[in-house]
């Protein structure tokens, strides 16, 4: 039996458990695809602009905007996803922010980049 303990091999937080690629453990989803794959892959940053979405905020975690994305709009390649900044008052209420590719290098640590507007 291998050691409970241990610390992500993407982001140092110490763990019990956690998601494993091959003999190095991480503390979450996020961590582990932001350690496959650290940036945006070529076809995410043409299709994109380097504007960012900014932060959220949380108030008594009952009001506040979160990022938001639903579906299969996640690159098979660099793992960034599709989403969108919504106003929360105990349920999301509405978007308030336009599409930005996602890639969250924590599980709370991200940066974000505009998704070109096609006709």
């Amino acid at each position: 039996m291998g050691k409970l303990l241990g610390k992500c091999g993407n982001c140092g937080l110490t763990i019990v458990g956690g998601v494993r690629e091959g003999d190095v453990r991480f503390c979450s989803k996020a961590c582990r695809d932001f350690f496959k794959h650290p940036g945006y892959c070529e076809q995410c940053i043409a299709d994109t602009t380097s504007e960012a979405a900014g932060g959220t905020f949380t108030l008594n975690v009952l009001f506040g905007t979160r990022l938001m994305g639903w579906g299969g709009e996640i690159c098979p390649r660099c793992y960034s996803r599709v989403m969108r900044k919504w106003l929360w008052f105990l349920i999301p209420l509405f978007p308030v922010s336009a599409r930005y590719r996602v890639k969250h290098q924590t599980p709370k640590l991200y940066f974000s980049r505009k998704l070109k507007i096609t006709s």
